[in-house]
């Protein structure tokens, strides 16, 4: 196939990068392979379309090692993320048809790195698929593995062993000869034992993995494309440490589907679903419809995305916030810090009254009979906080000085709260919420 550049000089092929290091280009195409550059000038003013691992680009053929590109095609689907030092889109990949998303079994597995590569993902125009690696190392897989699959919506999950061969079959689907996968996911998780496996021989060297956390140096210095005996192509990459948004409007729709069909089903249609009566999103919280650690994970990242697509919006919605904190705070006449020491209240949870004189100390931030409080503040007694969420006790803890405290979890939101244990405190309560913490522990150990 032969094209004419803007200088109408003919064009020998259409090539594509298998490996980029930095300006030198590793190219495949009917003349065979080779390394070329790009030439100097046409990427100057068009940084986006610079050739990444996966690009078909036009090139001028001059032997093996000196051919020069001249233009990139258009893409199909490109993965990119933050690069946060540069404060940047930095292009990972491009025309790939899946993104195979690997977490492994071991130290690595967490929910909501998952998420963001699920975003990520979403947003290339690829099709996620995670995969959860070296189950060979764990007796029981069942746990995660639903966890994992609670929050991919729309993707498929695999337990597999790159090293043992168990779940490989399951991926003979996606390696079909028209097909391209991109591998992402942290240094260790098994990439390269994987595309070793797929390929039937070592291309790429493995490290062993420390024991300690489950951790590696990075075997994949740079991205590089691989291709099967039955043209399927694979695209290795380097571990991530970083995971930073760029655009990632439809990327968030998708991965968060199951939170934003709550929107538009508030009272108000400008519910900012913090304070505001009838929210169907903390109404959804109370009910256990949806995780506090689905949520806050979800503002974070909205929040994050918010401020990488348009920082000037995003602070301007930060000042009016904070401005309604100030107005809401102005409203409180009296101070926490007297008014929950003078003043006796009902709890709104249990429905009993309490006394603050027999607290044993100079405040009362909670009930003493169901050990409930409200999320009234940001710091203890600023009264800044718009939540006003149920704070439920789920664990006990001993502070420095040898003073007990209760641990809060709000409801609403899922912030974590720690209030010291009042002499008037529900001893029998207590005691069980010791135990359950030693038997069932809220968080995770270790």
């Amino acid at each position: 196939m032969n094209i004419t550049t803007n200088e109408n000089r003919p064009v020998e092929s259409i090539a594509q990068i298998t490996a980029v290091y930095k300006d030198l280009f590793e190219i495949t195409g009917k003349q065979g392979q080779g390394l070329a550059k790009v030439k100097r000038g046409h990427y100057d003013h068009r940084q986006e379309n610079y050739p990444i691992t996966g690009d078909y680009v036009a090139i001028d053929w001059r032997g093996k090692d000196q051919s020069i590109i001249l233009s990139t095609l258009p893409r199909t689907s490109v993965l990119s993320r933050l690069d946060s030092f540069n404060e940047k889109e930095q292009m990972i990949a491009a025309n790939f048809d899946y993104i195979f998303i690997l977490q492994s079994l071991n130290h690595d597995f967490n929910l909501r790195r998952l998420e963001r590569y699920l975003t990520l993902a979403w947003q290339s125009g690829g099709m996620p698929v995670v995969l959860l690696t070296k189950v060979d190392q764990t007796n029981n897989v069942s746990d995660q593995l639903r966890a994992a699959q609670e929050i991919a919506l729309g993707a498929k999950v695999h337990a597999i062993s790159g090293k043992t061969g168990e779940g490989i079959a399951e991926l003979k689907s996606y390696l079909q000869p028209d097909k391209t996968i991109v591998f992402v996911g942290s240094s260790g998780v098994g990439k390269s034992t994987l595309i070793n496996r797929l390929i039937g021989k070592e291309v790429i060297r493995t490290q062993e993995i420390r024991e300690k956390d489950g951790r590696g140096r990075h075997t994949t210095s740079h991205r590089q494309l691989f291709e099967l005996s039955n043209g399927a192509k694979l695209i290795d990459t380097p571990g991530m440490r970083e995971i930073g948004l760029w655009d990632v409007t439809y990327g968030m729709k998708e991965s968060f589907a199951d939170v934003e069909a709550y929107f538009g089903q508030c009272k108000f249609r400008d519910c900012r679903h913090q304070s505001e009566p009838g929210c169907r999103i903390k109404e959804a919280l109370r009910n256990h419809e949806l995780s506090p650690e689905r949520w806050e994970s979800y503002l974070k990242l909205h929040a994050e995305a918010k401020y990488t697509s348009d920082k000037t919006s995003y602070l301007r919605e930060k000042e009016i916030w904070l401005k309604d904190i100030s107005k809401f705070a102005r409203q409180i006449k009296n101070n926490y810090q007297h008014t929950a020491c003078t003043e006796s209240f009902i709890c709104q949870a249990c429905g009993m009254p309490a006394n603050p004189e027999n607290a044993g100390s100079h405040h009362r931030n909670h009930c003493p009979h169901c050990l409930v409080s409200l999320h009234v503040d940001n710091r203890p007694g600023d009264r800044s906080s718009m939540c006003r969420g149920r704070m439920e006790p789920i664990s006990i803890w001993s502070k420095a000085d040898d003073e007990w405290a209760i641990v809060h979890r709000c409801r609403d939101c899922g912030v974590l709260k720690t209030n010291r244990v009042a002499a008037d405190d529900n001893q029998k309560l207590l005691t069980e919420i010791a135990e359950k913490a030693m038997k069932h522990p809220p968080f995770k150990l270790g």
